[in-house]
């Protein structure tokens, strides 16, 4: 299988583009079949599971480093495809729901190209959509002079946005706010300055260097930060849609006052955490990027 592998990698980096795709797309069928995870696939996607195949096919030829990551470690691979289909959500970079990337996993001094699954700033929206039980979620930036006050007890915020665009466009942004309310009127607002966004971000690098999607896009950097932990610590998401239930409201509830009992514990999904590592960002520019360093010990979000 290994030797089939570096064929197929082989023909991914020739001229004929066409033949190296259809080549990786056999070799990819037939490592479902040998493994017997095409069942897995089926039982997720149904139908659709020959589009999301396609959709994993043309992101391996279309990133080499990604392809590399098969080469050494197709089951990686694999396995965060799998994970994006359970959470039905598209892999096109270029959508923004969810990334398979890849990172060189250091082991006894020994790096290995490996890919992992990272939902991306839309796949946490749309998870927390899909509980029914949101009225309003969003993120957005704050400029010099917008904020007027903010009681980091009560999360009282008072904010003045500016109207002119064009003037707000040329402001500086001081921070980010993230909001949601839920249907039965539950809400909350969480602030982060720019300061404890570069603190954060500083703290969760793997390396001395701001990873490649810090670099190339830094705004929307921010604004998933500050989403991941306005909804990773304090809201609810499913893989499933679904209207919003007496249960689940309540769950929410109590997420949101604190107030709940520990043996009925709150409906959420451990999707996501405050620590996530940034380590695989260089996925929000959807090219082919220089593989990230890291660590092989990775969160339990990113296994």
């Amino acid at each position: 299988m290994a030797a089939k592998i570096q064929t197929a990698v082989a023909q991914n980096n020739a001229p004929n583009q066409r033949k190296a795709g259809n080549s990786l797309n056999v070799l990819i069928n037939s490592f479902l079949d040998k493994e017997g995870l095409r069942r897995r696939f089926d039982e997720l996607l149904g139908q659709r599971t020959p589009q999301f195949m396609s959709a994993l096919v043309s992101l391996l030829n279309a990133e080499s480093k990604l392809a590399e990551a098969f080469h050494h470690n197709p089951m990686s691979v694999i396995q965060s495809a799998l994970k994006a289909a359970a959470y039905d959500l598209p892999i096109d970079p270029a959508l923004g729901y969810a990334y398979i990337v890849p990172f060189n996993n250091k082991k006894d001094g020994v790096s290995t190209p490996t890919a992992t699954f990272i939902l991306g700033y839309k796949g946490m929206q749309q998870l927390a959509l899909r509980t029914g039980a949101y009225e309003t979620i969003n993120v957005v930036d704050i400029r010099e002079g917008e904020l007027k006050s903010y009681n980091r007890l009560t999360e009282e915020i008072d904010l003045e946005f500016i109207e002119d665009e064009d003037v707000r466009e040329s402001t500086q942004i001081i921070g980010y706010v993230g909001y949601f309310k839920l249907i039965n009127g539950t809400k909350k607002t969480i602030y982060m300055s720019k300061k404890q966004i570069d603190a954060h971000e500083r703290k969760h690098r793997k390396g001395k260097f701001m990873s490649k999607g810090w670099r190339d896009d830094y705004e929307a950097m921010c604004a998933k930060t500050v989403m991941r932990r306005l909804i990773g610590k304090w809201g609810l998401m499913s893989i499933d849609y679904q209207q919003a239930d007496k249960r689940t409201i309540a769950a929410a509830e109590a997420i949101a006052t604190g107030n709940f009992d520990d043996e009925d514990g709150p409906i959420i999904s451990d999707f996501i955490s405050d620590d996530d590592a940034d380590l695989p960002d260089n996925h929000e520019t959807g090219t082919d990027a220089d593989i990230a360093t890291g660590e092989s010990e990775l969160p339990d979000f990113l296994q």
